[in-house]
């Protein structure tokens, strides 16, 4: 029996896994991490490599359902012999024409295009498998450069602060209020800080190499990569208000992984089904328009008809080998589709912890933040009356850019986690879906 074909790729749309996609939710945070997605599924070179490979596989199945019709053939052969030989004393020259149908092949047509069929499937899961691996990098490599361009902002106002505290402590040290390792303190901080946002600068260039990688127009979109000052306000609206074990149901479901796993045991399936049916005899029948004849001269055309039977076991017991080595790879792929499943498994038990546990961070870190500023310009005014010293002033504006930075780790933690759930459970299709804007 024939499984079912798959039709030929069009990149009309992509693949869905039969979902109903959903509008995109990374477009809340980002308007145009929706569109880096759509560019890098459709049109980087691994995927359009893919789809070529996927409609050469269509073809291929072409090919074997063609095996099912009459394969014609034809031949002509000219004789010269040396000396009078008895059995080619009639026409030199004979033009065969054959035209050859099988009527029973044990199952070796239907298991060659099932094969075929397998193959097809194989090649559009791997066309998935390919994208997804694609958008995961793209949202990591968005995630790098959008934190490390945060990360800079912070530190710019950092600077800034810290240069308006030098200054500060450099006036008290003129009129002899302060002394003058103070100041040497101040400018050690502000020196940190302009490392540590060159640091940043260099990790966001290193980021956008990443990024470019995967969509080469990512600097020249026009859009703002992130929307600002988002700080997870819509975190109430995103609530994972599914469980654990729905999201593993999902990731299962729609792995691309799993799918063309589960399609290459369909292949293996199909060929240990050829491999049996080269022990039984093929039962064919032959058409033939012969014309001339070797032996007898003169001889008018001539039709025949022929119904025969051919076998192959092939050289020796090769074809017993061949049947068991096909069902220890069988075995092999349904361990593997196993093993498949607990790597999916984790990655998505981590991504919805990571998620759940940044979520819950976030409304402390923000209170941590508003804190640490009110310490700040408390600290400040209290050194002025004399009640902190100079290193606790220092101190307080330090805690306020780590904790500003704690918040932006935190969040893109978060939204890199989020985005990856969103991808695995609901395809490639839902981390985009609603976007309608054309690509520049």
């Amino acid at each position: 029996m024939l499984i079912s074909a798959l039709p030929l790729y069009s990149n009309a749309k992509d693949p869905e896994f039969g979902l109903v996609a959903q509008p995109s939710l990374l477009s809340v945070f980002s308007p145009v991490l929706p569109l880096l997605l759509q560019k890098v599924t459709a049109e980087h070179p691994q995927v359009q490599s893919q789809i070529q490979n996927l409609q050469a596989a269509g073809m291929d199945l072409k090919v074997t359902q063609q095996a099912y019709w009459p394969t014609p053939s034809i031949s002509m052969e000219r004789v010269q012999t040396q000396s009078p030989d008895p059995a080619y004393t009639g026409s030199p020259q004979v033009l065969t024409i054959r035209l050859q149908q099988p009527l029973w092949t044990g199952g070796r047509l239907t298991a060659q295009s099932n094969k075929a069929i397998a193959t097809q499937a194989i090649e559009q899961a791997r066309l998935l498998e390919i994208q997804q691996g694609l958008a995961l990098k793209t949202l990591q490599a968005w995630t790098e450069v959008v934190m490390a361009q945060r990360q800079q902002q912070v530190l710019e106002k950092s600077e800034t602060v810290q240069t308006q505290l030098l200054q500060k402590i450099k006036r008290r040290a003129e009129q002899g209020l302060s002394p003058l390792n103070e100041v040497n303190y101040a400018n050690l901080r502000l020196v940190q800080v302009r490392q540590d946002r060159f640091n940043a600068l260099q990790q966001e260039n290193q980021a956008w190499i990443r990024l470019t990688q995967w969509v080469p127009e990512a600097r020249n979109l026009g859009q703002t990569l992130i929307h600002p000052n988002i700080q997870l306000r819509t975190v109430d609206e995103l609530v994972l208000q599914q469980t654990l074990s729905q999201w593993e149901a999902l990731g299962l479901n729609n792995s691309p992984l799993l799918l063309r796993l589960e399609r290459v045991v369909q292949l293996q399936l199909a060929e240990l089904a050829e491999k049996r049916a080269a022990v039984q005899p093929e039962v064919y029948v032959r058409a033939e328009h012969q014309r001339g004849h070797y032996t007898y001269a003169n001889t008018p055309n001539t039709n025949r008809v022929f119904v025969g039977l051919s076998a192959s076991t092939g050289a020796g017991l090769s074809l017993a080998y061949q049947l068991t080595a096909l069902q220890n790879k069988h075995e092999g792929a349904l361990q593997e589709i196993v093993a498949a499943r607990r790597n999916l498994l984790e990655a998505i038990q981590s991504d919805f912890l990571n998620v759940n546990a940044r979520q819950s961070k976030a409304q402390m870190l923000l209170l941590n933040l508003e804190s640490s500023q009110e310490i700040q310009s408390a600290w400040e005014r209290q050194f002025i009356n004399g009640k902190k010293t100079w290193i606790d002033v220092m101190n307080a504006a330090r805690e306020t850019s780590q904790a500003e930075l704690a918040v932006i780790e935190n969040e893109m933690s978060w939204l890199q986690s989020f985005g990856r759930l969103r991808i695995q459970a609901h395809g490639i299709s839902a981390a985009y879906a609603g976007y309608t804007e054309s690509a520049p």
